[in-house]
């Protein structure tokens, strides 16, 4: 399940989930997510609200299954923004999601967000 059609599916999937605050805080590397948010002044509310901002342009790879064998679709979206340390940089967030459904309806984790790039462990 690949191309444009999969990724607004997934966007359409997303946007209840934020509204209903269903889309649960949990990256796998919490200290680089961390770091990265603390760098930039931001909290999860102003992360939720970047990507409640997501469009199908800001797409990168997915669906993929999670690398844990857990259900779900996961995918990776870049999202321009401007840095506020250094004040006024240009880069592409990464933001990497995972919807699935189970018994309750479609679930969903933030699993990162952070500057595209910086993948070491």
């Amino acid at each position: 399940m690949g191309g444009s059609f999969a990724v607004q599916l997934f966007l359409i999937r997303l946007k209840p989930l934020l509204a209903a605050r269903k889309l649960a805080w949990k990256p796998r590397n919490r200290r680089k997510t961390m770091e990265f948010m603390l760098d930039e002044g931001l909290s999860e509310e102003d992360a939720y609200e970047i990507i409640a901002d997501l469009r199908p342009e800001h797409y990168a790879k997915g669906p993929e299954p999670d690398d844990d064998g857990s259900p779900g679709d996961v995918m990776v979206f870049y999202q321009p923004y401007t840095r506020q340390a250094p004040a006024g940089d240009k880069i592409l967030l990464y933001i990497k999601l995972k919807i699935w459904t189970d018994t309750n309806g479609d679930a969903g984790i933030v699993m990162s967000f952070h500057d595209e790039g910086n993948y070491e462990q």
